[in-house]
């Protein structure tokens, strides 16, 4: 049977209404927690949590969550809903089974089509469990002082225009960075000046290091890691406890878009790939999708909601990985959240235009293909069935 591509929203408003509805279709008790902001119409923001539980006392947990980068749960919304309109509607959790489905972690970033919350904050760099490594991490000292090279890069103090040079920026700032590494190395092991590819490949790497894995200096950054817990963050701290109780065992699914090759997938872990967690995730899951959050698709950031729900539920054999599943080129992706970012802080002057950047984001996160489409909810359903089938066969 042809994908119901009509599960992917137009907007937040109508994911959340499809999925609510899809939700008490299927038996599930529903929560919603506001956060304070609106969204573009005026209207209610909501983080909507489906519960569906087995007899008994739940001692096993499928956590299913989406949109916690705002503008990835327009991929991460169509998942979810098609989930609880097909097998959904007949499947019946086993006895001591729990199956949470978390949507729009982040529903300021979907509604306003941004990868971040409404005070700038990525979400998934704000989940600390201590602030420390601000004043005594040599490793974060450097990457704060190369992301202050990167600042006139990044994040231009105005609105965005389609006429920039873009590419040859980066790529210019990418030499410069292979420059200033190149510096850094042993004399032995210094490439020649001239050597572009090998400076180039460089000043990547200090992108990599740099760039993705959180900022805490710069509110109107990207990457911004927030100077305290968010308002989402918050939520999901509060109601952790409650939603896994005194199970002995959970399984985190958080979908994810953006890394990759397109409509691929990779099980992203935060565990390395010699321990007996990412062992097991690959022998559930199959090796050849799993990887290290460091690995050859990602990078490690501070601040993951998987590294704090390891932490809070330290008494639950408690497994995450970040599914994460691949649409453009990295030089794409930056250059969307760099044009959106410019025009919300800087484009509400008469005559500039917000669409374009908006309209960007979406095609950037969740590209309008109907190829990619059918085949990431091919996918993406696949993942959920068989971590329903992992957690039941799991003690």
């Amino acid at each position: 049977m042809p994908a119901d591509l009509s599960v992917f929203p137009k907007d937040y408003v109508e994911g959340r209404d499809r999925f609510r509805t899809a939700a008490k279709a299927a038996g599930c008790r529903l929560e919603a927690h506001a956060i304070d902001a609106k969204g573009p119409d005026g209207g209610e923001l909501t983080i909507d949590v489906a519960f569906r539980d087995g007899s008994g006392m739940a001692q096993r947990v499928v956590i299913v969550s989406s949109g916690l980068h705002g503008a990835e749960g327009f991929f991460g919304s169509g998942i979810q809903t098609a989930w609880l309109e097909t097998v959904g509607q007949s499947w019946q959790p086993p006895a001591g089974v729990r199956l949470i489905i978390a949507h729009a972690l982040n529903p300021y970033g979907f509604a306003w089509r941004r990868r971040w919350d409404e005070n700038n904050i990525d979400l998934n760099r704000n989940f600390l469990i201590n602030r420390d490594f601000l004043s005594d991490d040599p490793k974060y000292a450097h990457s704060r002082d190369v992301y202050a090279c990167l600042d006139p890069l990044l994040n231009l103090k105005k609105p965005p225009s389609r006429l920039e040079p873009y590419t040859l920026k980066v790529m210019l700032t990418i030499l410069r960075q292979g420059l200033k590494a190149r510096g850094q190395l042993p004399a032995s092991q210094r490439p020649g000046a001239w050597a572009l590819g090998r400076l180039f490949d460089l000043g990547l790497g200090e992108f990599k290091k740099t760039l993705p894995v959180g900022q805490y200096e710069r509110p109107l950054g990207l990457f911004y890691g927030g100077s305290g817990p968010a308002t989402a963050t918050r939520i999901m701290q509060a109601r952790l406890p409650e939603w896994v109780g005194n199970a002995a065992f959970a399984l985190h699914i958080d979908f994810h878009t953006g890394l990759g090759r397109w409509a691929d997938y990779k099980l992203l872990l935060d565990d390395g790939p010699d321990t007996e967690a990412a062992r097991w995730v690959a022998d559930k899951f199959g090796a050849d999708v799993v990887e290290p959050i460091d690995g050859a698709t990602a990078y490690a950031a501070r601040g993951s909601i998987g590294q704090y729900f390891q932490w809070a539920l330290k008494e639950c054999r408690y497994h995450y990985f970040c599914a994460e599943f691949g649409t453009y080129s990295p030089m794409r992706v930056l250059a969307a959240l760099r044009a959106e970012n410019q025009a919300h802080h800087y484009g509400r002057q008469p005559g500039q235009s917000l669409e374009w950047p908006k309209r960007q984001v979406v095609e950037t996160f969740c590209p309008a293909s109907p190829a990619w489409r059918g085949e990431v909810l091919e996918k993406g359903l696949g993942i959920l069935q068989r971590a329903l089938m992992v957690t039941t066969n799991s003690v």
